[in-house]
């Protein structure tokens, strides 16, 4: 059997993955970033190319992805679009909706940017909270589901003789498997709780 393929999709949708997380937690930067070269006078692609560079990593990335293609003459709004596609988040959506709107309606895009900023911010601060107030659920479902198995072990060294059928004979197997059934539900239940989506 093949294992390269598909230990080199996990690695590669580990490696998207952190990509994104590092592109999303930089978004308010880049947000800010934007708005204060726009008001420093410069062009909203010039202000995405500065501030890409100076934020570097995910945003970097995407950024010079999405700068190339206004380069080859793919209009910016629809390039900031296709990034949001690459990026898809609330607040990406967001950006690039006000980009659209503004250069379709001729409006001021510093302006509608700077709002933005504010609302990323409350967002970024109500998620930051969120977490933190999840983080006990999280690690509450981790413990209870180690626990069985903690107690399973010092059961085992401490009293072999009584432990031991759990191991060696089919009741016990069944036992075990139950019980370890059941923990997983335990601890899916759990996290399902706690994975609040807002």
């Amino acid at each position: 059997m093949d294992y390269a393929n598909p230990i080199s999709a996990f690695l590669e949708r580990r490696r998207q993955a952190r990509h994104k997380a590092d592109f999303d937690a930089h978004i308010l930067s880049l947000t800010m970033g934007v708005v204060n070269a726009l008001k420093a006078g410069m062009a909203f692609p010039q202000a995405l190319d500065r501030v890409g560079e100076q934020i570097g990593g995910a945003v970097g990335e995407e950024v010079a992805a999405t700068l190339r293609e206004y380069r080859l003459g793919m209009d910016i709004a629809d390039a900031v679009q296709r990034l949001h596609d690459r990026m898809p988040s609330e607040d990406m959506r967001l950006i690039a909706s006000a980009v659209k709107l503004s250069i379709s309606t001729g409006g001021s895009l510093v302006d509608v940017m700077a709002k933005l900023v504010d609302t990323i911010r409350d967002r970024t601060e109500f998620h930051q909270k969120l977490a933190t107030l999840t983080a006990q659920g999280r690690f509450e479902a981790i413990a209870m589901s180690c626990c069985p198995l903690v107690a399973f072990v010092l059961m085992y060294i401490i009293q072999p003789d009584l432990m031991r059928p759990l191991v060696t004979t089919l009741k016990g197997w069944c036992a075990v498997g139950t019980s370890l059934t059941l923990v997983t539900l335990g601890y899916l239940t759990i996290r399902r709780i706690v994975d609040i989506k807002v």
